[in-house]
Order: structure tokens, then sequence, then C-alpha cells
């Protein structure tokens, strides 16, 4: 039961942290999440941000976002059009999502049980790429709406 309280302040952290860096970011205020633990299907897209999370549980986290959504939030961060970025920069931009989500979470968790420390954040890139695990792990996803723009978000034990 313990563990089933930690996950769930440890995902409304994280829901948090999107909310706030989207909102900073991207100006993107208005986002709606739904919440599938376990046994979700795994979410494809175009882009996956991903980071390891060292700490009493060690993780991975990962956001998912099809190009043109990437496109258009990095272009908000950057003032950039999103016609104009460059794959690396668009890839970038995605990387650094991760690590601003992984920053807030980590500070919004600073004194509790679930501090952590994260490695550098990476992309996968790949049309309609998804995770696939070879056991059944535990797993937190999110879906996040804004509009018309959706974004995953995961964290899966190792």
């Amino acid at each position: 039961m313990e563990r089933k309280v930690a996950e769930d302040f440890l995902q409304k952290c994280l829901a948090q942290a999107v909310f706030d860096v989207f909102g900073m970011m991207a100006g993107m205020e208005t986002c709606h999440v739904t919440k599938n633990i376990d046994n979700c299907q795994p979410s494809s897209g175009d882009i996956t941000g991903v980071m390891f999370i060292q700490g009493i549980r060690n993780a991975m986290l990962h956001l998912t976002l099809n190009k043109e959504h990437a496109a258009m939030i990095v272009s908000y961060m950057t003032g950039n059009s999103p016609l104009e970025l460059l794959d690396d920069e668009l890839y970038d931009g995605v990387a650094e999502m991760v690590n601003m989500i992984a920053g807030r979470a980590k500070a919004l968790l600073a004194g509790t049980n679930n501090h952590y420390m994260i490695t550098p954040p990476f992309t996968i890139v790949g049309l309609n790429h998804f995770i696939v695990y070879k056991k059944e792990v535990s797993k937190i996803n999110m879906k996040f709406t804004a509009g018309e723009t959706e974004l995953y978000l995961g964290l899966t034990y190792l």
C-alpha cells in the first residue's frame, strides 16, 4: 500500500511538472491529463525524449510526441517558426522538454523519500515508434492535451 501511495504522489508531481513547464515555456496553460497506471497500451509518436532516473527505484522517464506537435511546442520555446526548425534543433528541444519536466518534478519531490538523480536527456526518433518491454514492468503513463496538441509522458520502473 505504501508503494502505491508513493507512486500516486510521484504521478501528481510529474503531472504538475508538465503543467508548469508547458505553461511557462510554451504558454500552454490549459492541459488536460488522462492517467493510466500499468496495463496501458504503448503510445506511438515520432520523437521521444528520454531520461533515466536513479533513486530508491530506478526508472526511465519518456516524453513522446508527433513531429508536428513537437515542432509547434519547440517553436514556442525558442521563438523560431516551426517550419524553420532544423531536425537537430527539434530533437534537442524535445530532449530539453523532458529534462525540464524531470528537473521540475525533482524540485517538487525535494525533501521526500522520492528524491532522485537524473541522467542527461536523449531522443529517440522514428515515425510511429513505440517502446516495448520484454517483461511486465510497473509503469505510469499519462496523456496530456492542450487543444489539438497531444503528448505522452511515461515513467517505467526498471
